[in-house]
């Protein structure tokens, strides 16, 4: 697979070499091959600095997603696109749980990429094993300006979390000069599969010209299955649903001042689970318990910004509650322990093995609760306030930019783990539900920071920049368990509660040299940190209580370019990450139950290529390739950590991170009368190779990934409105993003949606 990435970033790199040739030819007889006020892409103006910069003018690995590239990669979601950037991974697999990885630091834990909607940080609920960054919210993105992805540690601006990097989505705002609508709907048809379709629109109203404007958004969409349930005979149990309201009101009292107010209410549903086994068949599966899933985020965030000439006042508060109720099929689990001899002696008290009367009752009546599933209501509430000053370009100092500021974050999650049967005749949920076993966690932290960052330039073309940030941050986990069952193998536990608490800092440094106006050379030292918690599991050892903040040092070379009039842009990252003090999953000496502690140390290295060309009028074409080497460099042994055949050894990869990903595109417009234009538009992305354990030995090892797709779109448009014929996953590949197995099943899948066949239509004002 390797000689097709190269042999593809070979093809690639000869188009633009060709391309360049014939523009050259082209200009050089006096003809324009391309519009002067045609700018590359490198000329977004994203905020990831705090502060207003382009893509190529900064000095790290940031790649940003317009709304028109949003619009023509189809994307609605997270799921959407992140396969068009090298080196950013998500891990899906039952519906709700989406773990966000950059350049291979993945890990169970706090997140290791930070999630922002505009100003606010979002995480999900910490659940039972502390694992908040497994719960990626993922909002709609219909009438978002931008997607922004920062790679690398991003500590000293974003915090806590962001440690491998920052994944923005910045939202449009209201227009105080114009009414503006827009609506866009689709219809699709996937394979072995049933309809799906959205319908969604915009409404922006100026309600006192240059003083108050507001901006409405809503959206209903309905993914479709395909997968199908051998057992009861049911199909496409795999289908979902989504909607959701966006509002934004804004008010500018004076030329200086800018008071912006955001609300979003999103809610999601899914009746059964999102994977398969293929030991059953393509796409199928036998589970005798349906899953559904359903979640609701409400989010509200108040920015103002003061212009004090030499800087910039930001102050923002949000407040956001995430919550879900979520299942997993317990049945091969309670079934396992059913036929277990060990559970037999147990369940009836005994040290002696279980006579064959004893071992068949005791069997029979665990087999009589099945369907079992885990059903499990989480929430998290958080509050998150910020206030930062930014130095104002062109009026102040030339030779210096600068950002201070202040962060507070208030954080509650709560979950209720539950196992429960459900109705043997269809696997539905059984209301009121009669648990087998209950358990409850609840986490609460409290974290400020202080932060800092300065650019000067001694002399002309060279920025010199070092950024700092003090964190304290306080978490207590407390929880009960009230029910002993050896069928479901929990315990019951009294009431307990801990807490840990640490502070420290974090540093920045950064050299970039504007060698010309198009070429920027660039080196950087960063680090990022994630906090320490709390494990609440019953009858762990005191020692394995808490564990400690993990951290991580990145270092990279990268250079931005343009050449031919910005008619080609390459971009390209060297980087070297050293990771430390490892959070780490670890199990129970039984197997009943998972903890984070701290062990190991972990390499990551590799690279990042972006190329953007536009040779002739209308025709687009991108590359794009990733390659990340993350392994152990110590063994993860620790008096916390059991030395099975699961453990890692130094030298093993990192699970769940690809080792390649590549993309590329080809995008052209063109006039087809005075009034309408054509659009033709194709998409490749390949994912590289992944495990679900450190080594083929660990007996849940998996192998999956090393899978590509392409997409293809064509389209009619006019200027206020679109006509799109679309085909996704051309080749119907099965591209599997996680495989997992455990105790008592093996193989579930989770995969990408076959292939797909649509009609889109938009429209604006």
């Amino acid at each position: 697979m390797r000689k097709v990435i190269f042999g593809l970033t070979g093809i690639i790199s000869a188009q633009l070499l060709l391309a360049t040739s014939v523009q050259a030819q082209d200009e050089g007889a006096g003809k324009t091959a391309r519009p002067a006020a045609q700018q590359p892409e490198g000329e977004i103006v994203v905020t990831a600095l705090r502060r207003s910069t382009t893509v190529q003018s900064t000095p790290l690995s940031i790649v940003a997603l317009g709304s028109q590239d949003l619009a023509q990669t189809g994307s609605t979601q997270l799921n959407d696109y992140f396969r068009q950037i090298p080196n950013l991974n998500v891990t899906s697999s039952v519906m709700g749980s989406s773990r966000i990885s950059i350049r291979g630091i993945n890990a169970a834990g706090e997140a290791t990429v930070g999630l922002y909607y505009d100003e606010t940080p979002v995480t999900g609920p910490s659940g039972t094993t502390q694992d908040s960054g497994a719960v990626a919210a993922d909002l709609n993105l219909y009438d978002v300006e931008r997607v922004e992805v920062l790679r690398g540690p991003q500590g000293t601006l974003y915090g806590a979390s962001s440690m491998a990097g920052t994944l923005r989505v910045i939202f449009n705002k209201p227009n105080y000069d114009e009414y503006e609508a827009s609506s866009e709907a689709q219809v699709t048809s996937t394979k072995g599969g049933n309809a799906g379709y959205f319908v969604r629109g915009m409404v922006n109203a100026p309600i006192v010209a240059d003083t108050l404007a507001v901006r409405v958004v809503g959206y209903y969409e309905k993914k479709p299955g395909y997968i199908d349930n051998v057992t009861y005979g049911t199909k496409n149990i795999n289908d979902s649903t989504n909607w959701g309201l966006r509002g934004l009101i804004g008010w500018k009292p004076d030329d200086a001042t800018t008071v912006t107010g955001t609300v979003v209410y999103q809610r999601g549903k899914a009746d059964d689970q999102q994977g398969w086994y293929p030991s059953v068949g393509h796409y199928k599966t036998d589970s005798a318990a349906q899953l559904p899933f359903t979640s609701k985020m409400q989010l509200y965030n108040l920015k103002a910004e003061r212009d004090l000439g030499f800087a910039t006042l930001t102050g923002t508060g949000s407040y956001y509650d995430y919550s879900y109720i979520r299942t997993y099929d317990f049945s091969p689990i309670v079934t396992a322990y059913s036929y277990s001899t060990a559970a037999c002696a147990a369940y009836y008290g005994q040290s002696s093995a279980c006579s064959s009367t004893q071992m068949s009752a005791y069997t029979a009546n665990g087999l009589s609760m099945n369907p079992v599933v885990l059903y499990q209501p989480a929430y998290v509430h958080s509050q998150t306030y910020e206030a930062r000053l930014s130095s104002n370009e062109g009026r102040g100092p030339s030779w210096l930019d600068w950002t201070v500021g202040f962060y507070y974050e208030s954080r509650k999650d709560h979950i209720d783990s539950n196992s429960v049967s459900e109705d043997a005749t269809d696997g539905s949920l059984i209301y009121p539900i009669e648990p087998l076993s209950y358990r409850y966690v609840e986490t609460h932290e409290r974290q400020i920071a202080g932060f800092g960052e300065a650019s000067v330039k001694p002399v002309d073309g060279l920025t010199l920049t070092a950024g700092t940030r003090y964190y304290d941050y306080r978490k207590t986990t407390l929880g009960e368990s009230y029910i002993t069952n050896v069928y479901t193998g929990s315990s019951q536990a009294d009431y307990s509660s801990a807490t840990t608490n640490a502070n420290g800092w974090l540093a920045k440094f950064n050299v970039s040299y504007q060698i010309t106006p198009t070429l920027m050379v660039y080196t950087s030292a960063s680090k990022g940190f994630r906090p320490g918690g709390v494990n609440n599991i019953p009858g762990l050892a005191a020692n394995l209580v808490s564990y400690k903040a993990d951290s991580l040092w990145d270092y990279e070379v990268g250079v931005k370019s343009s050449w031919l009039d910005n008619a080609l842009v390459f971009n390209a990252t060297v980087f070297d990450i050293e990771w430390s003090n490892m959070q780490t999953s670890a199990t129970t000496a039984d197997g009943a139950y998972a903890f984070l502690t701290n062990a190991g140390h972990a390499r990551a290295k590799g690279f990042e290529v972006d190329m953007t060309a536009r040779p002739y009028m209308g025709v687009t074409l991108k590359g794009a390739l990733g390659y990340t080497d993350a392994h152990l460099t110590e063994d993860q042994s620790s008096d916390a950590v059991l030395i099975t055949s699961s453990t890692g050894l130094a030298g093993d990869r990192i699970p769940n991170t690809p080792d390649w990903t590549a993309s590329a595109s080809a995008a052209y417009n063109w006039a087809l009368t005075s009034q309408l234009g054509g659009l033709l538009r194709a998409d490749f992305a390949y994912t590289g190779k992944q495990q679900s354990a450190f080594h083929e030995t660990a007996a849940y090892y998996n192998a999956y990934g090393d899978y590509a797709t392409l997409n293809l779109r064509a389209g009619v448009e006019g200027d206020r409105w679109g006509a799109y014929l679309f085909v996704n996953n051309v080749t119907d590949t099965t591209g599997n993003v996680a495989v997992a197995s455990g105790y008592g099943y093996s193989g579930l899948t989770f995969s990408i949606t076959p292939r797909t066949v649509g009609l889109n239509l938009s429209y604006k004002m």
